[in-house]
């Protein structure tokens, strides 16, 4: 049975930036929920105003993206199954790890506390009982060289353009399978990949969102896990056809000598004018 690892790479999730730590709308968010600000998470919908004196604000602050992408992955029913491990990796090399039985709860603001929480404790709700464990300087690189994986896949919107993403998981080889999502809204990804040498394909021609990508990549895993034999069986299909062309011009090809002897037999008719200049 394979084992499948989803990791949402590079994820604009993290605490407030040193350098907008005073801002005021960072502070009255922070006091309105007692908190200090270097201890809160940056959310561009609380905190855009002070993102101009941040660099790549266009894309950062956005915990919401890794909320989607956990919440998806957790209640596939390769999640249910024991199959699924679901990892969170930021732009500044902050790894989370969930535990499958983890319930992560649905409404946005409780996500927002429980993460602010596990970057106090690094573990949650206990190191007995880790739910969400944060670790700390991990490259993306590491996290996935450490999960051994013989088959590395990153969708990527530069990658090769498939319709049936179902049929390039059945022609995958090996048990452990690490597939890669940007956690991010614009921009592309900032790891280094390279060493990784993955598999890179798009899902269509237009950028889709975070959620949408990984909606549609659990659904293809689910349909190559229970109908991989059937999608098998339809590659030989385009070998069959050329075959059966290849046939098709066999005869072709003899039948043209057929065709071409009468053309010989007609030949002799040809000195015809000649007689006719001889009767003259």
């Amino acid at each position: 049975m394979r084992q499948y690892y989803f990791i949402l790479a590079d994820s604009e999730l993290e605490l407030i930036p040193s350098e907008i730590v005073n801002e005021r709308c960072v502070l009255n968010n922070a006091r309105a929920r007692g908190k200090a600000p270097e201890k809160i998470l940056l959310d561009a919908s609380h905190h855009h105003p002070a993102f101009g004196k941040i660099r790549e604000s266009d894309r950062r602050g956005r915990p919401d993206i890794p909320h989607f992408f956990l919440m998806l992955c957790l209640d596939s029913d390769l999640s249910v199954q024991g199959r699924l491990r679901a990892f969170v990796h930021t732009r500044n090399n902050d790894v989370i790890a969930v535990n499958p039985e983890t319930r992560l709860p649905p409404n946005y603001p409780r996500f927002v506390g429980l993460i602010e929480t596990l970057y106090e404790k690094q573990v949650v709700p206990s190191a007995e009982n880790a739910l969400l464990e944060l670790r700390q300087g991990v490259t993306l690189e590491t996290l996935v060289s450490a999960l051994k994986p013989d088959e590395v896949i990153v969708l990527d919107t530069n990658g090769e353009k498939t319709d049936s993403f179902a049929e390039k998981m059945v022609e995958l080889k090996g048990d452990r399978i690490a597939i890669i999502v940007g956690g991010f809204s614009k921009g592309t990804f900032r790891s280094d990949m390279s060493k990784l040498k993955p598999k890179r394909y798009s899902l269509g021609d237009r950028m889709m969102k975070v959620w949408t990508v990984t909606a549609k990549v659990l659904c293809s895993v689910d349909v190559s896990e229970k109908y991989g034999d059937l999608l098998a069986s339809k590659k030989p299909k385009p070998a069959k056809g050329k075959a059966h062309s290849d046939e098709a011009a066999g005869p072709s090809s003899e039948a043209s000598p057929k065709t071409t002897k009468p053309a010989k037999a007609k030949a002799p008719s040809k000195p015809r004018p000649a007689r006719k200049k001889k009767a003259e």
